[in-house]
């Protein structure tokens, strides 16, 4: 029996993007347990699906979650780093997924980054972007934030109501966004920021038990 995983608002609007004849897509930043991935599989029945990460705990929770499932072998999991080069050839992919991922990158490997994925993404093909905003509520209460380097762009913070959790990531404004993939030749489609609760396990069990929402931006842009 296949397994069923919660969706998010931010993933849905994504998915909502692809075309059913697309060939090649890349996932950057497995989703929870591959559930992302699984959907473009079954929407785009001819779709090579490469989905990857850094995180060897989350490609072997995705890795298990998925090897049963009959959509499983147009579905690559990999090892790598999209702040370095990829092995594929310019003009290789019809969509670009990059969901809750792009923030964690300083601001020298997110242009590394962006630079790769206009290399990748086809003339007309679609690169789809959440990340993290400048607006999060940690970022408004000053004993929550540890540091700021201004080198890399990364703030050192307590995750809200878990004050024993760091984390680093580098909060963008919507215009900052937009600025650093125009600058990188990308097309802008559409902007939009929005709020969403966020689940804090691979499972999809629970949400973040916090007050307050996560404060994203969504941007679609295109080659």
């Amino acid at each position: 029996m296949e397994e069923v995983f919660k969706s998010s608002k931010s993933e849905e609007r994504g998915l909502a993007l692809l075309d059913k004849n697309m060939k090649n897509i890349l996932s950057i930043g497995i989703s929870t347990g591959g559930v992302a991935e699984l959907k473009m599989a079954k929407k785009c029945p001819e779709a090579r699906v490469i989905a990857t990460t850094i995180d060897e705990n989350g490609l072997a929770f995705s890795r298990d979650k998925l090897q049963h499932n009959s959509e499983y072998g147009r579905i690559e999991l990999k090892l790598e780093d999209v702040a370095k080069p990829m092995p594929y050839e310019d003009n290789f992919f019809d969509f670009v997924y990059a969901r809750l991922v792009l923030h964690y990158l300083t601001k020298q490997q997110l242009n590394s980054a962006l630079e790769e994925i206009y290399r990748v993404l086809k003339p007309g093909g679609i690169f789809f972007v959440v990340a993290r905003n400048n607006n999060e509520w940690e970022l408004t209460k000053p004993e929550f934030v540890i540091s700021y380097d201004e080198d890399t762009n990364i703030t050192t913070y307590y995750e809200q109501w878990k004050k024993e959790k760091i984390r680093k990531r580098q909060f963008l404004s919507e215009e900052q966004l937009r600025d650093v993939l125009t600058a990188h030749k990308f097309t802008l489609s559409s902007i939009e920021s929005y709020r969403e609760y966020l689940y804090t396990d691979y499972e999809r069990l629970e949400k973040n038990k916090s007050a307050m929402p996560n404060y994203l931006t969504e941007v679609v842009v295109t080659k």
